[in-house]
């Protein structure tokens, strides 16, 4: 009797059903691990945003009257205002807050928003890794 050579339907099925179920665990973990990226990126330029416009208010005494900072991080468009708070804006001597809007939706976050006087919304800790 000749020894057999190559592999069955059976054992070539069954690596390709575990090769599959590997593949769609290591995506899902990818794009959880790049969303977490991201946001870690939105948050380092809102502390560093806010960073310069307390430099400036350590000046000045006042976060008006000079060019806010505009930046753009990988899937972030970064903005400055003064914060508002219940519908009525606070003068902007008192509080700026620096907002990060995401290109692409995020459900879970949205937009991540640091004040000056340290909130940060939302309070998700998912959302500020």
């Amino acid at each position: 009797m000749r020894p057999r050579h190559g592999f069955t339907l059976l054992e070539l099925m069954v690596v390709l059903v575990v090769g599959g179920v590997l593949v769609f665990a290591a995506q899902s973990a990818w794009t959880t691990y790049w969303e977490r990226t991201r946001r870690a990126a939105g948050g380092a330029a809102l502390v560093a945003a806010l960073a310069q416009l307390e430099v400036r208010h350590a000046g000045t005494g006042r976060y008006d009257g000079m060019p806010r900072p505009k930046l753009y991080v990988d899937g972030y468009s970064v903005r400055s205002q003064p914060c508002s708070s219940v519908g009525a804006e606070l003068p902007p001597t008192q509080c700026i807050q620096v907002i990060a809007i995401p290109e692409r939706e995020d459900p879970a976050c949205g937009m991540l928003v640091l004040r000056s006087t340290g909130e940060r919304w939302p309070e998700n800790s998912a959302c500020w890794p």
